[in-house]
């Protein structure tokens, strides 16, 4: 089995709340002081209050009122969901009891505290969290969605590689979540965005609702992990020793030790290649370019379940090949500098491309010792400086 755990975002995904989140945010600002339109407030629903309030107001606004207001907007949906119920959507719940019958784990992931939950479980008739193998709230996470936190904590909570789950989720911060974390997103419109919306923002996939995901969850599984074997801990962690047994190659050339390995999805190495900027004199010779070079027609036509693992984390150049040849996940040892790395690169909107599971810090220390050992011994000066800060920024 190729995927192991679904997370599963609440509010607006499992439960039509977003309406009395919006009526509440609305009451909450007014309570306050404040006249803000209803569909200011919707197009910000998915983000914590954290994120909410001075996403509207601004930051001083929210230095004198965030904390009064987060506590408003708890109270009115909270008085929203004791008079009113708030439906349970479609094949929620039955795509829970499915996916277990499948023998794949379950976990809740949102924004909403622990006592919001309460109300709307009540409100609903449901609690999805007795439903669930794991469950996360706001108060697992320091930061609410955008921020991966939440999504994090979930991965944790299940005991499993980011690689090995999905989410399902209605809104572009769930999106924007699963990227941080490495996690693949499927999208669906129950919560108002529309496919363009959520596909942009990095979803694999996105369905009407959780019936239609039911209905399509064989392909839906597929979008979310189209490789042969579950992209676990130890996989990575063995397609990362052969890239550092590439960037050694590269460390005894005298050029930045950096290695790259690119696998088919049952874990077989396809190309290896290591960093050839010095010795090459060729600005774009990074590692990982070489492993695309060296696998070449090895490459199945078609394939979506490509592996690319490197010691770095890849460039702009390097992550728009990945996606170029669509790149299922990319892995990698120690984190680039902000301006260098895979976070520059938006998702696709091309069906043919795809925007990659990205997770880092796989022996991350074994990368770091190598690019140690190449400054002892030699540091060419042309790479020096951009080493230097590489090790900087991951100190």
């Amino acid at each position: 089995m190729a995927l192991d755990a679904v997370i599963f975002d609440i509010d607006g995904t499992l439960v039509d709340s977003n309406p009395a989140h919006v009526e509440a945010w609305v009451a909450a600002f007014a309570r306050l002081g404040y006249r803000i339109a209803a569909d200011r407030v919707s197009v910000e629903i998915g983000k914590g209050g954290d994120k909410l309030v001075p996403s509207i107001l601004g930051r001083s606004a929210d230095r004198k009122d965030g904390d009064a207001l987060r506590d408003a907007q708890k109270d009115e949906f909270l008085r929203l969901a004791s008079r009113t119920r708030l439906p349970v959507f479609p094949g929620a719940v039955e795509l829970l009891h499915e996916l277990k019958s499948r023998g794949i784990r379950t976990a809740l992931a949102t924004s909403s505290s622990g006592d919001q939950l309460d109300g709307l479980f009540r409100s609903a008739g449901t609690d999805f969290r007795e439903l669930a193998d794991e469950s996360t709230s706001a108060d697992d996470a320091e930061e609410s969605k955008p921020a991966p936190d939440i999504v994090q904590a979930a991965v944790t909570r299940l005991g499993l590689a980011p690689t090995q789950c999905a989410m399902v989720g209605d809104t572009v911060f769930d999106a924007e979540a699963c990227r941080g974390a490495g996690v693949a997103c499927l999208g669906v419109r129950s919560g108002g965005n529309d496919v363009e919306t959520l596909m942009r923002a990095g979803t694999r996939g996105v369905w009407r609702d959780t019936a239609d995901l039911l209905e399509h969850l064989d392909d839906a599984l597929a979008v979310a992990a189209p490789g042969a074997v579950a992209v676990d801990r130890a996989l990575l962690e063995r397609l990362m020793r052969e890239a550092l047994a590439a960037a050694r190659e590269g460390l005894a050339t005298g050029d930045a030790p950096i290695g790259a390995v690119l696998a088919r999805g049952d874990g077989s190495v396809i190309g290896r290649g290591w960093n050839r900027m010095a010795t090459g004199g060729v600005r774009t010779a990074h590692a990982e370019m070489a492993a695309f070079d060296d696998a070449g027609s090895r490459i199945p036509a078609g394939a979506r379940d490509l592996l690319l693992v490197s010691t770095i984390e890849p460039c702009v150049m390097c992550t728009g090949a990945a996606m170029e040849t669509a790149v299922d996940v990319i892995a990698y040892g120690l984190g680039a500098p902000a301006d260098a790395g895979t976070g520059r690169v938006a998702p696709p909107r091309s069906p043919d491309n795809g925007m990659p599971r990205i997770t880092g810090g796989i022996l991350a220390g074994e990368s770091r010792a190598l690019l140690e050992e190449w400054m002892r011994v030699n540091g060419n000066p042309e790479q020096r400086p951009y080493v230097e800060q590489l090790l900087r920024s991951t100190s």
